[in-house]
């Protein structure tokens, strides 16, 4: 059987060393903001996925640890970033809303994605970029297949 183009380990490498350079492309609104970086990736998550305002959906949309995230909101919300909200008709969840004070970091923060963006996509055709999307669209798919078919702690 011939090795596999893309395996599992390089994947991961991959996947760490995105992660690494996403953080030095916003480290600019870091530094100037004072937030860490799992602050400001909230911030911009909520901006950026209307509709997913909550903690629970921050963990599982962007695989961080409960305790973490809600560190981080705390911090967010007594520094004036976010307000927490009751969702109407579950009174188990609260709703993150940005504040005004956000509006600037999220914009320093969106144009600093989007270079981040045109940076790693270099070199890429219109119809590279076609295909990647339809590729990593595959990949949601079957990843939402694995998690839903193996939840953790079960053998794959």
């Amino acid at each position: 059987m011939p090795e596999p183009l893309l395996t599992a380990s390089a994947m991961f490498a991959n996947a760490a060393r995105f992660a690494d350079a996403y953080h030095a492309a916003i480290s600019p609104l870091c530094a100037e903001t004072g937030l860490p970086p799992a602050a400001a990736d909230i911030l911009l998550f909520l901006a950026n996925n209307p509709g997913c305002e909550t903690a629970g959906e921050i963990c599982r949309m962007r695989g961080l640890k409960p305790a973490i995230v809600s560190f981080h909101i705390d911090r967010l919300v007594s520094e004036g970033f976010l307000l927490r909200q009751p969702v109407p008709g579950d009174r188990r969840k609260t709703a993150l809303i940005l504040t005004e004070k956000a509006g600037p970091v999220v914009e320093q923060g969106r144009s600093l994605q989007k270079a981040f963006a045109d940076r790693l996509t270099e070199g890429l055709s219109a119809e590279d970029l076609v295909h990647f999307c339809r590729c990593v669209a595959a990949f949601d798919r079957n990843i939402e297949r694995i998690r839903t078919e193996n939840p953790k702690g079960t053998e794959m």
